[in-house]
């Protein structure tokens, strides 16, 4: 089924659309998304909105930022999918990459469904600067979720974002392992 993203329209298999089990702060009602791992962009993923294609938001594993939450948290995660937070851009480059360490996204690969769960600050361990993505390897219930994107080009320009159709444990972890 092709869905409308902020990258253009894209292929997203139903495998591969999540959804929110409780409601995210602020977007109480969106409940229907996919990740997005765009071609070079390593460790990060777009937690795209399929109900508002404006809305994606840039997502990394709580581990690339040196973050640890309360094993309680797991609870209502798979397991096999380590916490994810969102990133804050930066607006001007001597500024600092950060993210909502006390707020991560975890993530249920086997029923594909999520929750964004609200910490204490006493409950997260860690600075939350970028310290790299860990090298632990995802499940492929995780991997098998990703809706990989590469850019065609044309004479070096990108020309736009196409799915690329195939088996995404072949193509390395997106959380876990640098590209």
């Amino acid at each position: 089924m092709t869905s409308l993203t902020r990258f253009g329209p894209l292929r997203i298999a139903a495998a591969q659309r999540w959804t929110c089990a409780g409601p995210m702060p602020g977007f109480e009602t969106l409940h229907s998304f996919a990740l997005l791992q765009h071609e070079g962009q390593g460790p990060f993923l777009w937690l795209q909105s399929l109900e508002e294609p404006d809305l994606a938001f840039l997502i990394a594993g709580a581990d690339c930022f040196g973050l640890r939450y309360p094993p309680a948290s797991r609870a209502r995660a798979d397991g096999d999918t380590e916490p994810c937070v969102l990133v804050i851009v930066p607006q001007r480059p001597e500024d600092t990459l950060r993210v909502h360490r006390l707020a991560p996204i975890l993530f249920d690969a086997r029923h594909a469904s999520f929750v964004q769960e609200v910490f204490e600050p006493e409950q997260v361990t860690g600075t939350g600067y970028w310290t790299g993505p860990s090298g632990r390897a995802q499940s492929a219930a995780w991997l098998a979720r990703i809706v990989h994107v590469e850019h065609a080009r044309e004479g070096g320009v990108t020309q736009g974002a196409a799915l690329v159709a195939g088996d995404a444990t072949d193509r390395g972890s997106a959380l876990g392992v640098a590209q």
